[in-house]
């Protein structure tokens, strides 16, 4: 009787931390990300990441007030009002990418958890503008007026 209780106990222990690491995971999983690459003049290169838990990094590269890695907080809520707005302008449903044959402009990847989506010329506006809600999230949290 006395193992059955051993074992009863040790199975709960395993089960509470295989959830734990599982809600672990989760809360680590990157849910926003917004990339800026380079164009043949002084455009602000830096990548962005979001995770779900509100650990985000800011990553300066080229032609940026801050160059290296950055860490901050977001707030649930500014992650809800972007999520919330990838879903209201059909994030998911946009095409994986807006090109023409053009040359001498920057790229943004953007990503909302599994999508991405690559924007370098043609984007609709509902797109840009949550690019921009994005960058202006980060902006505020690193004290900046612009990248």
């Amino acid at each position: 009787m006395r193992s059955i209780s051993v074992l009863f106990i040790f199975l709960i222990n395993i089960s509470c931390n295989t959830v734990s690491e599982n809600t672990k995971e989760k809360l680590n999983q990157l849910a926003i990300s917004l990339e800026k690459t380079a164009c043949f003049g002084t455009c602000p290169v830096f990548k962005i990441k979001i995770y779900n838990n509100g650990d985000a990094i800011f990553e300066g590269k080229k032609f940026v007030k801050k160059i290296g890695l950055i860490k901050f907080k977001v707030k649930q809520n500014e992650i809800q009002k972007i999520l919330a707005k990838a879903k209201n302008i059909k994030f998911t449903k946009m095409l994986n990418e807006y090109t023409e044959k053009i040359t001498d402009l920057p790229t943004t990847y953007i990503q909302i958890k599994e999508k991405k989506i690559k924007d370098y010329y043609g984007a609709p506006k509902k797109l840009k503008d949550l690019e921009k809600l994005i960058e202006e999230i980060v902006l505020n949290k690193l004290n900046l007026d612009s990248f």
